[in-house]
């Protein structure tokens, strides 16, 4: 099956200084390839199992077949060479009298190798992966020989090439059918094979000429390369000319269901859904072998159109017409995640998490950490800690690819003892976001104001936070933030984030300064399994009116996220930063090298409500000593306990 991930922004902050792997919420909706849905000449459905050797009445079922160990030469051959002989006898004439098979005898089949591509739902770029599917079996007329030894070598070649091809050894399929196009050159059929395997092996261009070579020749016994060459042009996102050359099998074959059923995969891919919804509506009334998958294909139109309810509605009659079908379960695992794609497209947001946790050696500075700097030191002192995120905003501009809104930002972390190191912001932003697939841009512009400071609430509270209450304005800051994401090939994923921060300290006594930050992360899953490793790099430096806080540093990552078991997904990442104090004394700089290592686990208990456990361990080296001490070396273990939920 293939997959279908929906992922939706993650609305959290990280205040660890380390790399996490961002991933909001995943929707999962599976499709079955739309080609193992196979329908033989009675209408039934076959195997997914069963390779369809020919159609148009000539089929050959890899599960009936029963081999005798008497037969120790080509015996499996012996016997299909005997079944196309005795097919030649009782259809050849009659296939040659009425040229191609009629639309109903047709496997389906979809524009871009076997999926429905549904895309495009809440600007990250929902697509299914791409499925290889079996070669379209050949139509009309039957291989042709003069010479009955001649035919059952070039044959057997051919049969060779099936093999290969079923065992996806395409440069060895292409191999042999060119071996028995070159024993044959007058057979066809060994071309339409030469090109299927072309396709293979991406060699668009060699296969669109034999493809379209045969349907110039021989246009109604090789109807069934009209599909080919408009799916060659599908793949490469040529929707107009996909169209054009299903339009002119329309003319050979009017009432072909199968020609508006791939009409209608290109008009939905290039954007026209008024068009597509028509032309599945119409394979549907031309072919009622067609009418689940027609069905089901304009549910997932109008879901790519972001039309919820109609969506929702053609799912569930999919469903109703068969349920025991692989379109069926597809359907039935899709209906509950149209609600929530829909919910993802309302024009309001509101995400909210608290935090509690221990810190066996506080921060110096937690407000330097806060916004992106450096460790800044232990103080040697362990306390309890909350925190407290909220983000809520609205969005203006709701396209399917383009958004914009403006919202507010309140984050807030207080210590039970230690309530000089609590910190509050207040950060109202605006952003713009676009999806040009399969680039997703976003820039974010944030104004937040600092407190830091507060006084202890009474003897061991029950909640440390202190919301800025008896805390001084600390730092006032400007931030722009434009990121990337690039989903590429293979289940790769390329993340880019860049940042000019303006900070502005209104305490009379830090000196003011900007900080330019970069990092890069490359996530990776691995096929057929929800692990997903990952690679990353990250560079900041701040320039500052205190030459000793003037800083820069460089910092690499390697992390794993794994789904381990009951919904429970693990991340584990080990990271190692250097920094550079250059002007740190008069002297002389100061190197800092830190290691950390920081695991999680997360469940969702229910619906968007989302629970956290969070360990991190920090060692910090530094080469400045003063008075025979090194303030500056020192480790910490953090464990914390978050629940958040995205309303």
């Amino acid at each position: 099956m293939s997959l279908l991930t929906y992922s939706l922004p993650e609305k959290n902050l990280d205040i660890s200084g380390s790399f996490r792997l961002e991933s909001g919420p995943e929707f999962i909706c599976f499709a079955p390839p739309v080609s193992h849905v196979l329908l033989n000449m009675n209408g039934t459905h076959l195997k997914n199992d069963q390779k369809m050797l020919f159609s148009g009445g000539h089929v050959k079922s890899a599960d009936t077949e029963s081999l005798d160990p008497a037969y120790i030469l080509r015996s499996h051959h012996r016997i299909r060479i005997a079944a196309l002989v005795a097919v030649l006898l009782l259809f050849g004439m009659a296939s040659q009298a009425s040229g191609a098979p009629n639309g109903n005898q047709e496997p389906l089949q979809s524009n871009t190798g076997g999926n429905i591509n549904l895309e495009q739902v809440f600007f990250i770029k929902n697509s299914l992966a791409k499925a290889e599917t079996p070669p379209s079996p050949p139509t009309g007329s039957p291989p042709r020989s003069t010479a009955t030894e001649k035919e059952s070598t070039a044959m057997d070649i051919f049969m060779d090439g099936v093999d290969a091809l079923d065992m996806q050894d395409f440069e060895e399929a292409a191999r042999l059918f060119e071996k028995a196009a070159a024993m044959e050159p007058q057979n066809l059929e060994y071309q339409y094979y030469i090109a299927v395997a072309y396709v293979r092996l991406k060699k668009n261009r060699e296969a669109l000429e034999i493809f379209e070579s045969l349907i110039t020749e021989e246009p109604k016994i090789f109807f069934k390369a009209h599909f080919d060459i408009a799916a060659i042009h599908s793949s490469e996102k040529k929707y107009e000319k996909a169209i054009e050359t299903l339009q002119k099998a329309e003319k050979i074959e009017p009432d072909s269901g199968r020609v508006f059923l791939d009409m209608g995969y290109a008009y939905k891919d290039s954007g026209n859904y008024g068009q597509a919804i028509k032309c599945f509506s119409r394979a549907k009334e031309l072919d009622p072998q067609l009418n689940q998958i027609s069905i089901y294909m304009t549910g997932a139109t109008y879901l790519e159109e972001e039309q919820f309810d109609q969506a929702a509605q053609m799912f569930q009659k999919t469903v109703e017409l068969d349920p025991a079908t692989p379109l069926a379960e597809s359907a039935r695992q899709t209906i509950p995640r149209v609600e929530e794609a829909a919910w993802a497209r309302k024009p309001w947001y509101l995400f909210t998490s608290f935090n509690w946790g221990y810190d066996d050696n506080v921060a110096r500075d937690p407000l330097n950490e806060v916004t992106g700097g450096p460790v800044s030191g232990g103080t040697g002192k362990g306390d309890q800690y909350q925190t407290f995120f909220l983000k809520t905003g609205y969005k203006f501009l709701n396209l399917k690819d383009y958004e914009a809104g403006v919202g507010y930002t309140l984050f807030s972390l207080g210590y039970r003892d230690w309530t000089v190191a609590n910190v509050t912001s207040h950060s109202p932003h605006l952003y713009f976001q676009a999806d040009w697939h399969p680039v997703f841009f976003r820039f974010q512009y944030d104004f937040s104001y600092f407190y830091s400071g507060g006084k202890k609430q009474g003897i061991n509270p029950p909640v440390y936070l202190t919301f800025a209450n008896n805390s001084s304005a600390r730092l006032r800051m400007h931030s722009f933030m434009p990121t990337i994401s690039i989903l590429e090939p293979y289940d790769l994923r390329t993340d880019i984030n860049l940042v000019y921060q303006i900070k502005d300290y209104l305490d009379g006594v830090t000196g003011d300064a900007s900080r330019y930050g970069a990092d890069i992360t490359q996530s990776y899953q691995i096929p057929g399994t929800q692990c997903l490793p990952r690679i990353g790099y990250r560079t900041a430096y701040e320039p500052s009116g205190d030459d000793p806080s003037t800083y820069s540093y460089h910092e690499l990552m390697v992390g794993v996220a794994a789904n381990i078991y009951w919904g429970i997904w693990g991340d584990l990442s080990f990271a190692y930063m250097r920094t550079h104090y250059p002007d740190f004394t008069l002297s002389g700089g100061r190197r800092d090298s830190t290691y950390t290592t920081t695991f999680s686990l997360k469940r969702y208990l229910m619906e968007r409500l989302l629970l956290t456990f969070l360990y991190m361990h920090m060692k910090n080296d530094s080469d400045y000593v003063s008075g025979g001490e090194d303030l500056y070396t020192f480790k910490k273990n953090i464990y914390s306990l978050e629940i958040s939920y995205d309303f």
